[in-house]
């Protein structure tokens, strides 16, 4: 295994930087719990004061000699996800052989009593029997899928070549063909990660100022909320004290955005994100038109395109406000003289993947083989890629029909904040163990 590993580090990091990045992890790790301690104490004074908890996705081997450790993060109110059982590449296992580790992980943190619902695997890396063996598990979300914003920060021909490497281990996507939102992959929710994180930052771009760190991630943060979607910040606890400050600053930034932004844990994310899946839409005949309902928990947000009241509040992504609904017996309702116009018709000749794509998105959709004038259609999408999505939602946000649509996120925020931690070693011991079990 330790020539695999040495493999693995020329390969993704290349020669030089990998014995770099090896001797300043030895270095970081020499200080073993001392570093964790004080991150604890850091974490607690300032991000919980700014109510932001922290999951720590952790290889579960360690919970046999750190297990106090983690249990003082638990009562600070951090959660915690399986981070493999050692910190070992799925990719080269076998489905048996993945299926044992995810089995062993969960039933580690299962006999310390540690609550556990989410799987990230090491190095962000995964294959498609990775997949099938955490649907036969039972864990309920993964994150592994990154989302690179790489135009905001400077490059250079160096920087570029370690990102090229970071591709041979990440599924790594661009903004402009990725939504970041939970996605529903069979029972599991997959929860999208926002880059670069801080290994990319620090180890691959060279950025090391607090200034320039805390900037680019500000900056990424507004586009994300500009377009109501999730900014997942995932740091390393060995790099903490140099982060800490931009972690701070970016989730200051997120406080003063008005539309408001849900902070969550991935736990919380994922609960929510099952919760508004089961929603669904009804309609109903009256007296003087339709009652349109939707089953969905008290704290959905529904909204209605194009109708800025005075007194409504702030406009989500500019161009939803909260729609006149009451709510009863578990659903929201709102009577309108016609139905039509507050749904999306897709045409029959489109891929099926638009209706499912628009339902998740939270509209009332129906499938028709001919457009009525009073209603949004869609046609055109006999193929339906993963670029075509944002496109879509452009058209859509730029017509001029009041569709309902029960929004992303809960209690009328308009973007959702979230921060996580990959941790592996907690002292050069553990670290060591990473050549081993690779």
């Amino acid at each position: 295994m330790l020539i695999d590993f040495l493999n693995h580090i020329i390969e993704t990091k290349g020669f030089l930087h990998g014995i770099e990045r090896s001797a300043q992890v030895f270095m970081r790790y020499s200080f073993g719990r001392a570093r964790f301690s004080e991150m604890m104490r850091e974490l607690d004074q300032d991000l919980g004061s700014m109510g932001v908890k922290v999951t720590f996705c952790i290889t579960a081997s360690l919970l046999e000699s750190h297990y106090g450790f983690f249990e003082r993060f638990r009562d600070l109110g951090h959660e915690f996800a399986a981070h493999g059982y050692f910190h070992t590449n799925m990719k080269t296992r076998s489905l048996a052989e993945q299926k044992a580790l995810i089995r062993k992980s969960y039933n580690a943190f299962e006999k310390v009593k540690l609550r556990v619902h989410g799987f990230r695997c090491p190095y962000l890396s995964y294959n498609n029997d990775t997949l099938a063996a955490l649907y036969k598990s039972p864990f309920v979300w993964t994150s592994n899928n990154v989302i690179l914003w790489d135009e905001t920060v400077r490059s250079c021909r160096r920087s570029e070549e370690h990102l090229k490497k970071l591709t041979l281990l990440y599924n790594t996507t661009s903004p402009d063909v990725s939504i970041s939102v939970p996605a529903g992959k069979g029972r599991l929710v997959d929860i999208p990660i926002t880059a670069p994180d801080d290994e990319m930052l620090f180890e691959r771009y060279r950025i090391k100022e607090r200034s320039a760190i805390s900037a680019i991630w500000q900056a990424i943060f507004r586009k994300v909320h500009a377009r109501g979607e999730l900014f997942h910040l995932l740091f390393h606890p060995e790099r903490f004290k140099y982060f800490e400050a931009s972690i701070k600053d970016v989730a200051a930034t997120a406080r003063s955005m008005r539309p408001g932004v849900w902070f969550a844990t991935l736990n919380e994310i994922t609960s929510w994100w099952e919760k508004r899946r089961k929603s669904a839409w009804k309609a109903e005949r009256t007296e003087k038109g339709w009652r349109v309902c939707i089953k969905g928990p008290r704290e959905a947000t529904l909204l209605i395109k194009g109708e800025d009241r005075v007194g409504s509040g702030d406009l989500i992504c500019g161009a939803y406000a909260p729609a006149p609904a009451s709510f009863s017996n578990g659903a929201f309702h709102i009577d309108t003289d016609d139905i039509r116009k507050h749904s999306i018709q897709v045409s029959r000749s489109c891929s099926p993947e638009v209706e499912s794509f628009l339902s998740d998105e939270g509209f009332m959709t129906s499938v028709v083989e001919y457009p009525h004038r009073n209603a949004l259609f869609i046609d055109g999408y006999a193929k339906f890629a993963p670029r075509d999505r944002r496109l879509l939602l452009d058209v859509i946000d730029n017509s001029s029909y009041p569709l309902l649509r029960l929004w992303r996120w809960p209690n009328g925020a308009q973007s959702a904040f979230t921060v996580s931690s990959d941790v592996d070693s907690i002292n050069v011991s553990d670290f060591i163990k990473r050549f081993i079990y690779f």
